[in-house]
C-alpha cells in the first residue's frame, strides 16, 4: 500500500441516477482499504423529496467509510462552487473528486495513491475513463498532461487551496481546464494515469451531442481565451461563436445557447480580464478551436472486448543506446495489458546490461536480454528477437519510440474482434532535437500526425504508411514469412509488411497508440532522408520477386481506393517533402497540418 493513509472524497450530485449512485458507492467501499475515506455529497439538486431520498440512498454505506456526509444547497451551486464548499470541510491532505455517474475500477485507488506518494511536484491524478478514453493527450513517458478532468480526479489539497480552488463563476464545463492551467501556472504538474481506471457514463453512445455540454463548453473557451490568452486569441473566439451561430440549430434551442453565451460572456469579462495569468516557463496556454490541448486520435474509440489473452512480446533493438533504451522500456513496461513480455536484443556489446539489471530488476522474467557483442546490424538484432519471443503476438518498439500504456490492449483487442492476422495504430511523428546524450537530454519541436489511413496494398507497395512500431502481428506471419532480410539496413520493417500482407491484410486501429521520433536539425534530416532515398529503390526492385494473392477485382479495388496512386505527387506534395528538409520547413509543415486537422 501506498505511504498515503487518508483521503477526502466528494462527489456533486443533481438529481442523479440511483443505481449509478449505487454502483459508485459500492466501488468506493469495495476499495476502502487502500486508504481511510471521507466521503461528502454535495446535493444541488433544491428538490426536498430528492433531498430526503438520496439520504435514505446513502445511509447504507456510512460504515464503510471513516466519515459520511451530506449537505443540500438551498440553490444550485454549479460544479465547482459546490466542490469548493465540500473542500472547506476537507480534513485529509488529499481529495478526490468523482462525478456521480462514476465508478472506480478494481485497483484504480491504489493506482492513484502509489502515484501520487512517489510525486510530490504533481498537484493533480487523472483516471482513465472507460468505456470512452477522454481523446486530450499526454506524453507517454512523463504521463503529463495539459489539463485534467474533474470527473475522476485526484487533487492534492495544499495545491487546490493555494490556487484558490474552482473558478465558481464558470457554472458548469472549463472549470477543470481554469484549475487545471492555475495549477501549472503556479509551477505544479499534471498526471494522467491510464492503470487507474473509472466506468464513466459520459455519453450514452459514441459522438452523442450534449446540449448543456455545448453551451458550457463554448462559454468557458470564451472566457478562458480573456484569463489566458491575448486579444488575438479573443478575437478568434468570438469569430469562431458567429461562425456556430450561422451554422443554424443541430439541437433544438443551440443557436439560442450560443447568442446567450455572448452576453454571458460579456458580462463575465471584467472579472477573467482582472484576473489574467500570463504565460511561463511552467505554462503556456493552448486553444485549439474549442479544445484546449492537443488531441490523440481516437474519440469514441471504445475498446472491443477480449476473448482471449495471449502474451504479448515487445521486441526492441539497441544500439550504443542505454539512455534511449532506458525510456523506450518505460513505456513498454506501463502497458495497461498486463500479458507482456519484453525482449531486448544489443547489437554489439552489452553496453545496457548493469542499466538492465539495476533499474529494471523489476521485470524479471517477463524481460529478457541478449548482447550480440560484434554488431550485426538492424536486421540480424530484429531476427534474433523474433527467435527469442515467445509470446503469440509481437511488436517491434525501436529504442527511441514510446508506446502510450493502453497500445497493445487497442491493437490487441481489434485483432481479435477482426480476426486479422495483423493490426496497426497511429503514430505521433515528434522531430526531436538531442541537447546532450549523457545525461540524456532533447526538445520536442513537434506533434504531427503523418499517417492514418486504412489498410490498402496498392498505397502499401508504394510507400510504407506503417511505422514499425505501430504494428502488432500474428507469431503465424513470423513462421511462415521468416524474418527481415538481413541485407538491408533501412526500410527493413517496410518489406517485412509487404511480404507479411502479400496473402493477408492488416487492420487500422484508428487511435493514436505510439509515438516515433525523426530528426528535428535540418542536416541530420536531410542525410536520413538520402539514406532512405537510397534504400527505397532497392526495396522496390524486391518487390519484383513478390506475388500477391489477390483476385484481378480485388487488385482493381485496392488501385481504385488507394491514396497514393490516386493522388500523385504534386508542385504542393514535392514542396512539401523538400521544405520538411529543413528546420523551418519542418514548423511551416506542422503548422498547416495542425490548422488542418482543427479545421476537419
Amino acid at each position: 500500500m501506498s505511504a498515503i493513509r487518508a483521503i477526502d472524497v466528494q462527489v456533486v450530485v443533481w438529481h442523479s441516477d440511483e443505481s449509478q449512485l449505487r454502483r459508485l458507492f459500492t466501488s468506493l467501499a469495495e476499495q476502502s482499504g487502500e486508504a481511510v475515506l471521507h466521503v461528502a455529497v454535495a446535493d444541488n439538486s433544491v428538490d426536498a423529496a430528492y433531498a430526503e431520498h438520496l439520504q435514505l440512498l446513502l445511509e447504507p454505506w456510512r460504515e464503510a467509510f471513516a466519515s459520511l456526509r451530506i449537505e443540500i444547497q438551498s440553490r444550485n451551486l454549479g460544479f465547482g462552487c459546490a466542490h469548493n464548499a465540500l473542500a472547506q470541510g476537507a480534513r485529509t491532505p488529499w481529495i478526490l473528486l468523482l462525478n456521480p455517474d462514476a465508478a472506480l475500477l478494481p485497483g484504480a485507488l491504489r493506482a492513484l495513491l502509489d502515484d501520487a506518494a512517489a510525486q510530490p511536484r504533481s498537484a493533480a491524478f487523472e483516471c482513465r475513463q472507460r468505456p470512452f478514453e477522454h481523446p486530450k493527450d499526454y506524453h507517454p513517458l512523463t504521463l503529463e498532461t495539459e489539463w485534467v478532468s474533474g470527473a475522476a480526479v485526484l487533487l492534492r489539497r495544499q495545491a487546490f487551496e493555494a490556487v484558490g480552488g474552482f473558478d465558481e463563476r464558470l457554472f458548469l464545463y472549463g472549470e477543470d481546464v481554469d484549475l487545471s492551467w492555475r495549477l501549472r501556472a503556479a509551477g505544479w504538474i499534471l498526471r494522467y494515469l491510464p492503470q487507474a481506471q473509472v466506468v464513466h457514463d459520459s455519453y450514452r453512445h459514441a459522438g452523442e451531442v450534449k446540449p448543456r455540454q455545448v453551451a458550457g463548453s463554448t462559454l468557458a473557451n470564451l472566457l478562458l481565451r480573456m484569463r489566458y490568452g491575448g486579444w488575438r486569441e479573443v478575437r478568434a473566439g468570438y469569430a469562431q461563436l458567429l461562425r456556430e451561430i450561422r451554422v443554424g440549430n443541430s439541437f433544438p434551442g443551440r443557436r439560442r445557447a450560443l447568442l446567450g453565451n455572448f452576453w454571458k460572456s460579456l458580462r463575465l469579462a471584467p472579472h477573467f480580464l482582472r484576473t489574467r495569468i500570463a504565460a511561463s516557463e511552467h505554462f503556456a496556454p493552448r486553444f485549439a478551436g474549442w479544445d484546449f490541448e492537443r488531441r490523440r486520435k481516437g474519440a469514441f474509440f471504445s475498446v472491443p472486448p477480449v476473448a482471449e489473452q495471449p502474451l504479448v512480446s515487445i521486441l526492441i533493438r539497441t544500439h550504443r543506446r542505454p539512455q534511449w533504451l532506458r525510456e523506450a522500456l518505460r513505456s513498454a513496461e506501463r502497458q495497461t495489458w498486463p500479458y507482456v513480455e519484453i525482449v531486448v536484443v544489443e547489437d554489439g556489446p552489452d553496453l545496457s546490461r548493469r542499466m538492465l539489471e539495476i533499474e529494471f530488476a523489476h521485470l524479471k522474467p517477463r524481460l529478457r536480454y541478449h548482447a550480440t557483442g560484434s554488431p550485426v546490424g538492424r536486421a540480424r538484432a530484429g531476427n534474433l528477437a523474433l527467435a527469442m519471443a515467445r509470446g503469440q503476438w509481437l511488436n517491434f518498439l525501436d529504442d527511441d519510440d514510446l508506446l502510450y500504456p493502453d497500445h497493445v490492449e487497442n491493437l490487441l483487442a481489434v485483432a481479435q474482434q477482426e480476426g486479422v492476422p495483423g493490426v496497426y495504430g497511429i503514430g505521433w511523428e515528434v522531430p526531436t532535437q538531442v541537447e546532450n546524450e549523457h545525461p540524456l537530454r532533447y526538445r520536442e519541436t513537434d506533434w504531427l500526425l503523418r499517417f492514418q489511413m486504412p489498410f490498402n496494398h496498392a498505397t502499401l507497395w508504394v510507400e510504407n504508411f506503417m511505422p514499425i512500431q505501430c504494428v502488432l502481428f500474428h507469431r503465424r506471419l513470423y513462421e511462415q514469412h521468416g524474418g527481415f532480410a538481413e541485407d538491408m539496413d533501412q526500410l527493413e520493417d517496410w518489406n517485412l509488411w509487404t511480404r507479411y500482407t502479400l496473402q493477408d491484410r492488416f487492420v487500422l486501429v484508428d487511435k493514436t497508440t505510439s509515438l516515433y521520433r525523426v530528426p528535428a536539425r535540418p542536416e541530420v534530416a536531410a542525410r536520413r532522408q538520402e539514406a532512405l532515398d537510397q534504400a527505397y529503390r532497392d526495396a522496390r526492385e524486391r518487390q519484383s520477386a513478390m506475388r500477391a494473392a489477390l483476385s484481378p477485382t480485388a487488385i482493381i479495388k485496392e488501385v481504385q481506393t488507394s491514396h497514393t496512386l490516386n493522388a500523385p505527387p504534386t508542385t504542393l506534395h514535392l514542396a512539401r517533402r523538400l521544405a520538411e528538409r529543413f528546420l523551418a520547413g519542418r514548423w511551416l509543415v506542422g503548422w498547416m497540418l495542425r490548422r488542418r486537422q482543427r479545421t476537419a
